[in-house]
């Protein structure tokens, strides 16, 4: 009698911890899966969550601009962007996402949101020849992407969900701290060093002699048709009224270096000018490319590692883009090709490491 009774204490007691974490996640909802944000707590938004929580604030925030991308964004500041563009931004960067996990968000979004006047997007220059559709990833809470409540167990008795965001709430809470802003959400700018040193740090170069150049091929453009098309102009087709805003992100000068060192320079401004092409046929969107500022992607100040510039760049990237400064068109968009095919096929990258 007795083992029965501590049988049921023990039931009761597991009963009651589970309703207690599952009424807590379901309360105060650390990401933003139910509601938004209560007035009467601080939310820490995670930098390493951005998965959980991009979905609900694209769901419940007020904005009428939406900021995203791969980690290539994550340094824009959306209170300088509402003053460039007399906005009300938020910011959802997908760190390591393809175009097709960033189309996806965003066709989520603009179903649930009406009126939205911009969307800055970076399109990352590595990923045009990249078939989305095959790109995997794993553990992605795709539960919180659906209107299927059955499956909210999985949230409300998440490890991650009560450690890291019930977690974080409850410490911004006491701590007197504000809610994070989209300024600092998933902002790295001041948590690494830029530089030679560091860009080069890890940097692997292989010098092979007389490689032979790669050419754009049928079956990359095939590619590319199909990546463009589905995860980024199907969108720009069905919200005419918004405008898009597409800027490819400009990787160093030790991006390029590796290009050369695998024969692919050629290659891969001939997929940029295919896609530019293709995104130049519509009203509205804006398309902006930085390669042609050649002092800025030399400058390995500027960069953390071959790819990421750091927080001054997307400062400048916002006001360039302001003033229209850098925009590709129909008019310009074989000069700035050619220019570039010039420039990059015969830089003296052996200067780099000089």
């Amino acid at each position: 009698m007795q083992a029965k009774k501590y049988f049921k204490v023990i039931i009761l007691l597991t009963v009651s911890f589970l309703i207690l974490i599952a009424g807590s996640v379901l309360i105060i909802d650390p990401y933003f899966h139910y509601h938004k944000p209560l007035k009467f707590l601080s939310y820490y938004l995670n930098n390493q969550e951005q998965r959980y929580i991009n979905d609900g604030i694209g769901r419940y925030f007020e904005y009428d601009s939406i900021i995203t991308g791969t980690s290539m964004t994550e340094n824009f500041k959306s209170s300088l962007f509402d003053k460039l563009f007399n906005s009300n931004s938020i910011k959802v960067p997908f760190s390591g996402g393809s175009y097709k996990e960033i189309n996806d968000n965003l066709k989520r979004t603009l179903k649930r949101k009406k009126g939205i006047k911009y969307v800055l997007r970076g399109l990352d220059y590595g990923s045009i020849i990249q078939n989305s559709d095959k790109m995997n990833y794993n553990n992605l809470p795709t539960y919180l992407y659906d209107n299927n409540s059955l499956n909210d167990y999985k949230y409300l008795f998440n490890k991650v969900v009560v450690i890291k965001g019930l977690g974080g709430v409850l410490t911004y809470t006491l701590l007197g701290k504000n809610t994070t802003t989209f300024d600092e959400y998933s902002n790295w700018d001041n948590k690494v060093k830029s530089g030679k040193e560091n860009v080069l740090r890890d940097y692997k170069r292989n010098k092979i002699k007389n490689i032979k150049e790669e050419r754009l091929e049928k079956k990359d453009i095939e590619i590319i048709d199909k990546n463009i098309e589905k995860n980024v102009i199907s969108l720009v087709k069905k919200y005419q009224n918004t405008k898009f805003i597409y800027f490819i992100t400009p990787y160093s000068i030790v991006y390029w270096d590796q290009l050369k060192q695998e024969g692919k320079i050629e290659k891969q401004i001939m997929a940029e000018k295919y896609m530019i092409e293709k995104l130049l046929e519509y009203p509205n969107v804006e398309l902006y490319s930085f390669f042609n500022n050649y002092e800025m992607i030399c400058n390995l100040d500027n960069y953390r590692d071959p790819g990421h510039y750091m927080g001054k760049i997307n400062d400048k990237i916002l006001y360039w883009i302001s003033k229209k400064e850098y925009q590709l068109t129909k008019e310009n968009y074989e000069e700035y090709i050619r220019k570039n095919l010039e420039f990059y096929k015969n830089y003296n990258y052996d200067s780099i490491f000089e």
